[in-house]
């Protein structure tokens, strides 16, 4: 009995010391006081004299990864032009459901901001022609089913889930949402006062008025990606602009249609095609996404907030895309950098500082154009410029010598075994080869990825840094109290631009 409890106390502490598991703040693991230590080196001893010695965690081998394995998913284009992707997953009595349109919010006429959004937002709750939105919501409720449309940046999307028994009955509904919404005034009005509530509250949070304004300045407020809705671009929209920018966008060679769950392949495919046999719409291709403008907009900004107690800051310059040969290295630089508990980042601002709560860094990527690279977090308003020098330090050092043996095994494990939870269930593997198809990426996409991650060295984690970090073209987002600063802005050597958070009224 007595060695078992040295064995259990032994294993307690695991959680504390598991490679990428965050250790509790302020919290110690200590050991049972039984006197004098012995055994080998970086082992803990063990129990009686004679017994094997206890490993620690770092001492644990685990087996590699194994590649990961992708359902069979089935792939047929119907008569109509719209491509389908089917797989079935038996394990719950339910069947889901969407379509993605090749549209988005970058298609927004410049003095109607907002017209996609509000698309994808009524032609929900506007119903069909023989169907209103309301009506739509009480059927849909009685079988415990749902059917929903956005629209964002890059995509369109319609979707719908329902029990195994009532599938017939809302791929019914789920196709009329699809090819004849109606669009009903009453919800577009509905639609246009809950924008306009968001535009007057986009300036409470502090935090999210950094990220904000960050992506708008690195992206350029002058271009799709940086364009705001205001409450002028609302109003000037109108039913038959909704009408217009769905009959250009919403057409079956346009679609690509995955429907995932209990039912059979050969079944759901018959379905589809009767049901969608009368969608025969046909539209001109539809164009490619503006270009991201890729000149920096190097400085430092500063929105006023007198009403917080800290300061809330956001950092950084243009990613890159998920298609990038350098995206699997700089992704492990940046979790090096800013990824946890044990980053560079947390360590030197949080843990030795002790000026921020919490504080990250990512090379943003996206699948058809360069996402953001930013470290984000919140200090006390007293240490802003301090934080914000500190981070600089530890950008520099990054770009100058070659990370740790350890470093680069804990970022490179934590990105590999991240891929584990992506592929979990059949729902998440579907949408991502979906995605994959939609961007125009290679169907092994995944595994050419886990291979990158596990080739990636210091050196390459070193030259990517050199390469694609640029400090001194950084745009530097503050949103805090400037009379709490305990230095002022300006003594970081660059000239600090103010930015002007008044929402535009709308004119008579």
């Amino acid at each position: 009995m007595k060695r078992l409890c040295i064995l259990l106390f032994a294993a307690s502490p695991i959680w504390a010391q598991a490679p990428g598991g965050p250790k509790p703040q302020g919290s110690t693991v200590t050991p049972p006081n039984t006197g004098p230590q012995t055994g080998t080196p970086g082992r803990r001893a063990g129990g009686p004299e004679g017994s094997p010695p206890v490993p620690l965690v770092k001492d644990l081998k685990f087996p590699a990864l194994k590649p990961i394995q992708i359902p069979p998913v089935e792939t047929v284009t119907l008569p109509n032009g719209m491509k389908v992707f089917l797989l079935e997953d038996h394990e719950l009595p339910v069947v889901n459901g969407s379509v993605r349109i090749r549209t988005g919010n970058l298609f927004d006429p410049p003095d109607k901001i907002g017209l996609a959004t509000i698309t994808g937002m009524v032609m929900r709750t506007g119903g069909t022609r023989s169907k209103t939105g309301d009506q739509l919501d009480q059927e849909l409720e009685n079988v415990a089913a749902s059917v929903e449309s956005s629209i964002d940046e890059t995509s369109a999307t319609v979707g719908f889930n329902a029990l195994k028994e009532n599938t017939d009955e809302v791929l019914s509904t789920f196709h009329d949402l699809l090819t004849g919404p109606e669009f009903r005034q009453d919800k577009i009005e509905l639609a246009k006062n809950e924008l306009r509530s968001g535009i007057a509250r986009r300036n409470d949070d502090a935090h999210g008025v950094a990220e904000r304004e960050f992506a708008n300045i690195v992206y350029g407020k002058e271009t799709p990606y940086g364009w705001e809705m205001q409450y002028a671009t609302i109003n000037r929209i109108t039913r038959d602009d909704m009408v217009a920018f769905y009959k250009r966008y919403f057409f079956p060679a346009n679609t690509l249609l995955a429907v995932w769950g209990d039912f059979s392949s050969a079944d759901m495919k018959a379905k589809l095609q009767k049901l969608f046999s009368d969608w025969t719409v046909m539209q001109p291709a539809v164009p490619s996404f503006s270009a991201v403008r890729k000149t920096a907009s190097p400085g430092v900004y500063l929105a006023v907030k007198t009403d917080v107690a800290q300061t809330f800051f956001v950092m950084g310059q243009l990613g890159g895309e998920l298609r990038d040969k350098d995206y699997p290295a700089l992704e492990v630089m940046s979790d090096i950098l800013g990824g946890g508990f044990r980053s560079r980042l947390f360590q030197r601002v949080r843990t030795r500082m002790g000026n921020a709560y919490e504080i990250e860094a990512d090379w943003g990527a996206n699948y058809d154009h360069p996402g953001l690279f930013r470290i984000a977090g919140s200090t006390k308003s007293a240490s802003t410029v301090e934080t914000i020098r500190a981070i600089d330090e530890e950008v520099q050092k990054i770009r100058a010598t070659e990370v740790t043996d350890d470093e680069l095994s804990t970022a490179k494990q934590t990105a590999l075994n991240s891929l584990v939870f992506a592929f979990d269930t059949k729902t998440k593997t579907l949408a991502r080869l979906l995605n994959y198809e939609y961007y125009g990426y290679p169907k092994d996409f995944i595994q050419q990825y886990q291979k990158a991650l596990a080739l990636v060295t210091k050196a390459d984690v070193l030259r990517v840094a050199k390469e694609q970090l640029n400090p001194t073209s950084f745009t530097i987002v503050n949103v805090g109290n400037p009379t709490e600063f305990a230095q002022p802005l300006s003594t970081l050597g660059l000239p600090v631009k103010t930015l002007d958070l008044t929402i535009p009224e709308v004119k008579p």
